[in-house]
């Protein structure tokens, strides 16, 4: 259903009649023909052969999001984190799990009271409370990284909006180690966004050159920073990143060798060296391992840092050259010990567009335990809902999204499918016209609409007349044609003859479309012979 397509189900509906066969043409035969060159393949070499590997059961995923909504149901985000299952089979550390939803969930000073703070001449009182921060972190078990945490949340973003905040902080307070580290920090991550997704090859110079001006900047500032306050743990958290896009591998490297002298059980450096130990920057998986086996010295200090030995076997099932299957079913062995909420959506992700929505339902679940913010991730899992018959719980879950963002139109499309499932057509209906107000060009949504009237409310009025748009909008496309077939069989309504001569001649030379204009050709004439029968006027069907 929808955008994230449940091919397997999007079959039984072309099985089920007309109508459907026409909404599968619209939406699901790209990925139909996908599927079937993917079960044509010859089994490939197994790059994984040596991975215990499983694929989760529809079992196993209804007894997980069954625990899964009994914990959504706890309203403190602490407290639902740790009411979490774990993914089925796992064997998630309980200390781990417990230091992850803490670190997670843990207050941090907003970005918005630093800004105002520092804006009207306070920014005394922004270092006082970013020490707390520090002082808890070395001191207080469940306050491990709340100051590297509070650097995340507030200066990970990137944007230059947030720069004359932070220049305006150096200003007033020049012997400010905070106020250097956090202005490194977000130049590295402008860097970041500045040199763009690509490999460097691809990458233009213009945004290499920006970059590298960007993380000038970066280090004179963390430099400082560290100068003022070596125990400013972010700062090197930053460097190692800057290492990683432009700096050098050595650079990044002695960043994380000496915050990792100052902080030994520090999870916000071990993470970023262990993404600079990833191949791709030129480390490898048995640096990737040893970095591991360090850190777990330093696991009963600071269970955050049992999250790298699932690392090394996460980046090997991300980065194989293997079949979907294969990749899928090597992720329950990677996640075997407790992964970060970005893993767990990778791997979510990679199952959406498949016929294993278990796998998405789960690891999707997990990346929105630790991380609430996800909103393409829960509008994916809607659609996982609906597959496993939890289509209320779908219909909640986008209607929160949309409080939040009454526009947003992934979350109304996902909405209205739910809606559908629920049989509340005059809602789903409103969500559909919605979006076609939004943007009125959106095709898929019209279909959409139409196939709500004439497959599940039967308004064959509306549907006709959305068959006519869809038809005039795009005469080179089957699905209006379709659904006016639909229609005259089911209403019935006259000119299903004329209609299938027309599928026919127009679109005849497709395989898969000439399938279904057999079958419908069948039935129009079983219609025949069964008396219900209108008689058709003569012609081309009007558009």
């Amino acid at each position: 259903m929808g955008s994230g397509p449940r091919w397997l189900l999007m079959v039984a509906i072309i099985l089920l009649g007309i109508g459907e066969w026409a909404w599968g043409i619209w939406s699901g035969m790209t990925r139909l023909h996908q599927v079937s060159v993917e079960l044509a393949k010859q089994p490939a070499p197994d790059p994984l052969k040596e991975v215990g590997k499983h694929l989760f059961t529809r079992a196993e995923t209804y007894a997980f999001l069954a625990r899964a909504k009994q914990a959504e149901a706890i309203r403190d985000p602490l407290q639902r984190c740790l009411a979490y299952p774990d993914p089925p089979g796992s064997h998630w550390s309980h200390d781990a799990v417990d230091a992850y939803c803490r670190y997670r969930y843990q207050p941090v000073l907003p970005f918005a009271d630093i800004e105002r703070l520092i804006r009207s001449g306070h920014a005394a009182e922004v270092d006082r409370r970013l020490a707390e921060a520090l002082q808890a972190q070395m001191t207080q078990p469940d306050a491990h990284g709340r100051l590297d945490r509070t650097f995340y949340e507030d200066f990970e973003n990137g944007s230059f909006d947030i720069r004359p905040t932070l220049d305006a902080w150096k200003r007033d307070s020049p012997n400010s180690a905070f106020a250097y580290a956090a202005s490194g920090y977000a130049y590295v991550q402008m860097a970041a966004d500045a040199r763009g997704g690509q490999y460097i090859a691809d990458t233009p110079q213009s945004n290499i050159d920006a970059m590298d001006k960007l993380l000038a900047q970066a280090d004179s500032d963390l430099r400082r920073a560290i100068e003022l306050d070596p125990r400013i743990t972010p700062a090197y958290r930053a460097m190692v990143h800057a290492g990683g896009l432009s700096l050098g591998r050595a650079y990044g490297l002695d960043a994380a060798r000496r915050g990792l002298a100052v902080a030994p059980d520090n999870f916000g450096i071990y993470s970023m060296r262990m993404w600079l130990e990833q191949p791709k920057w030129g480390g490898s998986l048995e640096a990737m391992q040893r970095l591991a086996g360090q850190s777990r010295i330093h696991a009963r200090h600071n269970p955050l840092l049992v999250m790298l030995q699932s690392k090394e076997p996460f980046y090997k099932v991300d980065n194989c050259a293997c079949d979907k299957q294969t990749e899928l079913a090597a992720y329950p062995a990677a996640f075997d010990q407790l992964a970060s909420s970005n893993d767990l959506l990778s791997a979510g992700n990679a199952a959406v567009d498949t016929k294993y929505p278990q796998v998405s339902a789960i690891y999707l679940s997990e990346a929105l335990r630790f991380d609430q913010a996800l909103d393409r991730a829960r509008v994916q899992r809607v659609y996982d809902l609906l597959e496993f018959d939890e289509a209320a719980w779908a219909v909640d879950e986008a209607s929160r999204l949309l409080a939040a963002s009454p526009h947003d139109q992934e979350a109304l499309n996902a909405r209205a499918q739910a809606y559908e499932a629920v049989e509340d057509y005059p809602h789903a209906e409103q969500d559909f016209r919605t979006l076609i107000s939004l943007d009125p060009g959106d095709m898929q949504s019209l279909a959409r609409l139409g196939s709500l009237y004439v497959n599940s409310s039967h308004d064959w009025d509306k549907g006709w007349k959305v068959a006519d748009q869809l038809i005039k909008a795009q005469p080179e496309n089957p699905y209006g044609w379709m659904l006016r077939a639909t229609i005259q069989q089911k209403q019935p309504r006259a000119g299903m003859n004329d209609t299938v001569d027309y599928l026919e001649a127009h679109f005849g030379n497709n395989p898969e479309l000439a399938k279904m204009i057999t079958r419908m050709r069948a039935a129009a004439v079983m219609q025949t012979h069964s008396g219900n029968q209108v008689l058709a006027a003569k012609g081309q069907p009007q558009g």
